[in-house]
């Protein structure tokens, strides 16, 4: 899944104050989408944000992480008002300049409530069922957008797709699915299966058929400024090996209860 919409989104730099950063200085910016990345300044502020911080840290720079509504962290990036943005796939920003080791994994998925035995199999199940989405967010781009963004253009009464927008969208989600005004969600699997931990609805909703394969998620970083992107991601690569190789990397993603998602060939020294 991640949150897309970017290629072919109109800037809105007019729009939006200049950011400046000291030369020692990453700014990385994301919506809040835990566990990848979550509330700056709390005890988890997701693991990506943990490693890019030990990673930089390590490398003389300080990193200023604050969340900002997916589309304008792109826009940001892509103007050069800030460095890097998080959680990025290379299809929807392919401008961007990207490390080569991925940070994640992320798999869209489907969920209903526990006991409902409807699963996905193919986009055509969709025209069936009440299904709550996320703003801004792309699935699968491909017939599940297609299908979102028809239901949403036509905005008939009791559409089949209701858009939910804003803080706590996937949470407002997940109570309009127990109360039963809706009757599946779509999601990143490890997006949705954290928040559903964190909030205590274990055993309240189940998973119903993923969408396709799961795609690596990156730091992707400005293309206005592409030598100094181009630090800022080879440092990645390096400091991903470096803390996979020492197990830092497996100590980090415990705390959220994860595991290593990657069997990729390490960089050459």
């Amino acid at each position: 899944m991640r949150r897309a919409l970017s290629i072919a989104m109109t800037a809105l730099t007019g729009a939006l104050s200049v950011y400046q950063a000291s030369a020692d200085t990453i700014s990385l910016r994301a919506d809040i989408w835990p566990p990848y990345n979550a509330t700056p300044g709390s005890d988890k502020p997701g693991y990506i944000v943990e490693l890019a911080n030990e990673i930089w840290n390590s490398e003389g720079h300080q990193v200023d992480y604050s969340t900002i509504p997916w589309e304008r962290a792109i826009s940001e990036a892509r103007s050069g008002n800030i460095d890097c943005i998080l959680g990025a796939l290379p299809e929807e920003v392919p401008d961007f300049v990207f490390h080569s080791l991925s940070l994640g994994l992320d798999q869209s998925t489907f969920y209903t409530r526990s006991g409902n035995p409807w699963t996905y199999h193919s986009p055509s199940q969709l025209s069936n069922i009440r299904l709550g989405v996320i703003g801004g967010y792309s699935y699968d781009q491909g017939a599940v957008d297609e299908h979102i963004a028809m239901a949403i253009r036509d905005g008939s009464p009791g559409s089949r797709v209701q858009l939910m927008k804003g803080d706590n969208a996937l949470e407002k989600n997940l109570q309009k699915l127990l109360s039963g005004r809706i009757d599946a969600i779509v999601g990143s699997a490890t997006v949705v299966n954290y928040t559903v931990a964190t909030l205590g609805m274990e055993g309240a909703v189940r998973p119903a058929g993923n969408i396709g394969v799961a795609d690596k998620l990156y730091i992707a970083c400005s293309p206005a400024t592409p030598e100094t992107s181009e630090t800022y991601t080879r440092q990645l690569d390096e400091g991903i090996q470096r803390l996979r190789k020492s197990g830092r990397l497996t100590e980090i993603l415990e705390r959220y209860g994860l595991q290593d998602w990657s069997t990729e060939t390490p960089l050459q020294p």
